[in-house]
């Protein structure tokens, strides 16, 4: 049996996705650098918000990350972005945030998630945010 160029091509790429999204490949969460930040966020439900804040080097850049009653998915990269998903569980019901994250971390990150509510809340059984983040510098004053 021989295999075609293109054969031979999509059967390397598969064993290559394979191989590489296993746990054992798995790629860890971006960290945002320490310190002041931008973050503008939109979403249907509430429009376009910009404000300041602070982040620490250990704050998660999504939330649900280390919640006891959350789990994380492997991140998976491709090319220049991660994608993971984040399940979280409460007596309201399950929460799921699939999200895209793109960015050096250290002067400016994209994110784009799909949150989906099993059950719905408040009529609302999906809803999408981005993020853009920019990084202002080191200082955190009180006020941020």
């Amino acid at each position: 049996m021989r295999l075609s160029s293109l054969s031979f091509a999509a059967l390397v790429l598969e064993v290559m996705l394979t191989i590489y999204a296993s746990p054992a490949f798995a790629d860890e969460l971006p960290v945002r650098k320490a310190g002041h930040w931008r973050l503008t966020t939109v979403a249907e439900t509430v429009g376009m918000k910009t404000f300041d804040t602070c982040i620490t080097a250990v704050d998660p850049v999504i939330t649900g990350i280390g919640d006891k009653n959350c789990q994380t998915s492997a991140v998976k990269t491709l090319g220049d972005e991660r994608y993971v998903d984040v399940v979280c569980r409460s007596p309201a019901g399950k929460e799921t945030t699939s999200t895209v994250l793109t960015g050096d971390f250290t002067t400016w990150y994209h994110a784009m998630s799909k949150i989906t509510f099993d059950p719905a809340q408040n009529g609302v059984a999906h809803m999408g945010v981005t993020i853009d983040g920019k990084y202002l510098g080191p200082d955190c004053s009180p006020e941020k």
